[in-house]
């Protein structure tokens, strides 16, 4: 294999998904091959079960490995949950005037200042960690600027994105994939990448929020003047919608098929008609009144909109902000769900996306089938940029390389950029004191520490009483269903 290849995993709340592809001259990502294995012990993208998660990840390598005659040793890892967060400083150095003209022209001594004062940022909490920092807007005597080397002034400012991770659940899903032979090149936040097969440059520029919706966590991710600059995951996903029909009688393996295929997101446009099955039972028909189907999908997605209204509000972007959305995920696929979102985020422009950029077009269209692979196709384009993962030709055939020994203190590779030092950002914060501002002037001390109010806690609050409107709704709907004994050994 002449070609850089590239692998990644993706643990999710309902399925371990693993793709390895190949960066072609032009820089196009070739998928050779996307396996998926339904998986227990994760909840809202938490690994609560380390064995159970290992086997899918075992039957997941192993399938994988087997159609591609190779031994995969190395890969990118995503993350998801709300264990993830982001948040945003503001600090300021004094111009340094080199020429000594009085011309207090920036230069890259100056930025590179800023950027030492950002990374000596202690975290008061030692279960965080940094996962990337970099900077979004430049300020110059408080005047926004675009490039600041070249540009004069007195005092420049910087508002850097930090975005932080819970240890324990990055060292969690480490444990589980070394258990199985496989180091991680790199921990990727699934929110951080997600836009990458879904967004054009324009979207990118102009303003787009993704809305991934997998199946225990929906990723937020809003981008504007080309850059990411608010990530969020809600730990509500698909899944939700499931259990919230199971709760109706509905028997659980007949559930996601007649969501998919008789659901819609929008009770008012669905007919009135009943949907009659075939029960497991021996002798049982069930049936369920097609708008009432409806009427439980559109108040879950409803509740999943609001969160997303909120997040999208948080980012802080402004009133004026109009963005594009995107949805994708395996729950993207649902009827009228545009509409849905459409009106209750009061945005026109809303779309449900397929991976689909950054590709070679003959395995784009063999290997995503579904936009539930919108994050792993996302993670494959992250790797292509940041470096070929370890892929051994013929491995399926050999003996497969004992495990790696398992070193619960080893240091991580930092994701994107490595910051020399972990800034310290305190939580429980609430969420409209986030742009709050730290200045530090020119004689401090650079290993300071922010205060709690400072920056702003973005875990996604629980919220109670969540089954409550749905228990209210089946009260109004009554018992629309129905069991019919019969001879017949169904």
């Amino acid at each position: 294999m002449k070609a850089k290849q590239i692998v990644a995993i993706d643990v999710g709340s309902s399925n371990v998904v693993i793709a390895v592809g190949a960066v072609e001259d032009d820089g196009r990502v070739e998928i050779r091959g996307i396996v998926s294995e339904p998986v227990n012990g994760v909840n809202a993208g938490r690994i609560e079960n380390s064995d159970t998660v290992g086997q899918a990840i075992a039957a997941a390598k192993q399938r994988i490995e087997s159609q591609l005659d190779v031994r995969i040793t190395e890969a990118y890892a995503g993350l998801s949950g709300d264990f993830i967060r982001c948040v945003q400083l503001t600090d300021h150095v004094y111009v340094q005037d080199e020429l000594r003209n009085g011309s207090n022209q920036i230069t890259q001594r100056d930025i590179d200042d800023l950027d030492r004062r950002m990374r000596s940022v202690k975290l008061p909490d030692e279960r965080e960690m940094i996962i990337t920092m970099e900077p979004m807007r430049y300020k110059i005597d408080e005047r926004e600027v675009e490039i600041p080397v070249g540009s004069y002034g007195h005092v420049l400012s910087a508002t850097y994105n930090f975005i932080l991770c819970d240890k324990s659940m990055r060292d969690r899903l480490r444990l589980c994939l070394q258990r199985q032979g496989i180091t991680v090149k790199e921990f990727v936040p699934n929110a951080l990448v997600s836009h990458l097969s879904v967004a054009t440059t324009e979207d990118m520029q102009d303003g787009a929020v993704v809305v991934d919706l997998g199946g225990g966590v929906t990723d937020v991710t809003v981008l504007l003047g080309g850059k990411v600059r608010y990530i969020a995951s809600i730990p509500i996903g698909a899944d939700a919608i499931n259990s919230d029909i199971r709760s109706s009688s509905i028997p659980s393996n007949y559930v996601e098929d007649l969501k998919i295929q008789h659901g819609a997101a929008i009770a008012e446009f669905a007919d009135d008609d009943m949907i009659v099955f075939q029960s497991a039972r021996r002798g049982m028909v069930k049936s369920i009144l097609r708008k009432n189907l409806a009427t439980i999908i559109e108040a879950r997605l409803t509740e999943i909109a609001e969160w997303v209204r909120r997040e999208i509000k948080d980012a802080g972007c402004g009133s004026k902000f109009m963005p594009v959305v995107l949805l994708t995920g395996g729950g993207s696929v649902m009827r009228d769900i545009e509409r849905l979102f459409a009106r209750e985020l009061k945005i026109d422009d809303v779309r449900a996306v397929y991976p689909e950029y950054g590709f070679v077009e003959e395995s784009l269209t063999k290997h995503i089938t579904t936009p539930a692979y919108a994050t792993i196709a996302s993670l494959l384009l992250y790797g292509a940029t940041h470096g070929s993962c370890a892929v051994v030709a013929g491995g399926a055939t050999r003996q497969s390389a004992p495990a790696p020994a398992l070193e619960e203190d080893v240091q991580e590779k930092q994701t994107i950029k490595s910051p020399q030092r972990e800034p310290e950002v305190a939580r429980d914060v609430p969420a409209h004191e986030q742009e709050k501002r730290v200045a530090v002037d020119d004689d401090d001390d650079f290993d300071m520490d922010i205060d709690a109010g400072d920056i702003e806690d973005d875990v996604v609050p629980k919220r109670k009483g969540l089954m409550g409107r749905f228990r209210n709704l089946l009260d109004r709907m009554g018992n629309t269903f129905t069991e019919v004994e019969d001879d017949n050994d169904f």
